[in-house]
């Protein structure tokens, strides 16, 4: 008979050697699937990208929404497998940290937006939707007073001209919003100096921010400028940058605005009927001889770890079919050469995109500030900039 010490030892071994092949078990399980973090994009873009990774049938995947009102995690490589976010100076400074996309992936993708992610001769990340800083023109009134649409910022200038006195509000932005605020400086600052230099601004501005400097450096001073002698002229809605989305439905509605500068996604998120009379349009540039892109904010997707089933996973997300699904679910512009887009207005952001030199451009948002709370104090900055 054995004694009761030595069966007490035996159970206890097996009792450990059970949680042992547990914990081997659930580290295998874990070591396979495939983590997917979320951070700061629109939630119909996260659950359509959501969705469709369900129908991959990838196995075990599981999803993580990161706090967007806080900086992203330094380490957040470290603790998933793929990264969905807006692309930014966030993400571009953290390159080297991140695995490079397969170039075969990206192939699907037409040259100039593949720009928006390359770093050195690699790419950090992979872009899946577009969004697009665009100006809307009132069809009525364009026909009416026979207006060709404005292909240069001179062109522009004199559009807004004959609108005076024919409408009551020849332009407007819905500027109390940071975002639509910062989408419209971002447009009218790469409409001036070209992509290379808007680049270099924003830059400068990014550096002025981390220093908590004041005064707004002088090349977004000029912009801010530029946009003041609008507001002079009377071409510009004067109380701009305190009008509300719900303002700009309200104008609408009452047929007083000749156009207006907006993200696709917020124009989503107006009432058809409204919104069908107005068309959209990349803003015109001042010099056609500098290289220009869009400001088009885009959805990317960023490999932390080199496990074959996320790359696979990856891939499959430029897919046409998918893309297709993609936009047609978010609403956004697809970015796959050969997928159909949800309108016509995702189907010419796509092209706009690939057709300038320069490509998708992030916003003054997207380039500078890392958490909710500062973007908003450098949007309070530029409202006072432009009010005094």
């Amino acid at each position: 008979m054995l004694k009761k010490r030595t069966w007490i030892f035996i159970a206890a071994g097996a009792v450990f050697l059970i949680a042992l092949s547990i914990l081997i078990c659930a580290a295998a399980i874990n070591s396979k699937t495939i983590k997917v973090a979320f951070y700061g994009i629109d939630k119909n873009a996260e659950s359509a990208i959501k969705e469709q990774i369900d129908k991959m049938k990838f196995g075990r995947v599981r999803y993580y929404d990161l706090d967007e009102d806080s900086e992203l995690p330094k380490k957040v490589q470290k603790k998933y497998s793929i990264l969905i976010a807006n692309n930014s100076f966030a993400l571009n400074s953290r390159a080297k940290n991140f695995i490079p996309i397969n170039e075969n992936i990206l192939e699907a993708l037409p040259i100039s937006i593949r720009k928006a992610t390359s770093y050195g001769q690699a790419h950090y990340a992979l872009p899946l939707l577009l969004d697009h800083f665009e100006i809307a023109y009132y069809q009525i009134t364009e026909k009416e007073l026979g207006l060709a649409r404005p292909k240069t910022y001179g062109e522009l200038l004199r559009y807004l001209e004959a609108l005076k006195g024919k409408i009551e509000i020849p332009f407007v932005c819905a500027g109390l919003n940071d975002t639509e605020l910062f989408g419209f400086v971002s447009a009218m600052a790469e409409l001036l100096y070209g992509a290379e230099d808007y680049a270099k601004a924003v830059a400068v501005l990014r550096e002025s921010s981390n220093m908590n400097k004041e005064n707004l450096p002088e090349a977004i001073a000029q912009v801010l400028d530029e946009i003041k002698a609008m507001q002079e002229r009377g071409l510009i809605f004067p109380k701009w940058t305190n009008t509300s989305e719900s303002d700009i439905k309200y104008f609408m509605r009452e047929r007083k605005i000749g156009s207006v500068a907006m993200l696709l996604s917020k124009r989503r998120d107006i009432e058809y009927n409204l919104v069908r009379y107005y068309e959209s349009d990349s803003f015109p540039k001042y010099d056609a001889r500098a290289d220009h892109g869009i400001v088009a904010p885009q959805v990317v997707a960023v490999l932390l770890k080199d496990k074959s089933e996320a790359a696979l996973l990856l891939g499959n997300l430029v897919s046409p079919e998918i893309q297709e699904s993609l936009s047609n679910e978010s609403f956004l512009a697809p970015v796959a050469s050969r997928a159909e887009a949800f309108d016509r207005q995702a189907d010419d952001i796509r092209f706009w995109a690939a057709s300038c030199v320069a490509g998708p451009l992030n916003s003054i948002e997207q380039e500078c500030e890392t958490t909710k709370e500062r973007r908003h104090i450098l949007a309070q900055k530029i409202r006072a900039y432009l009010e005094r």
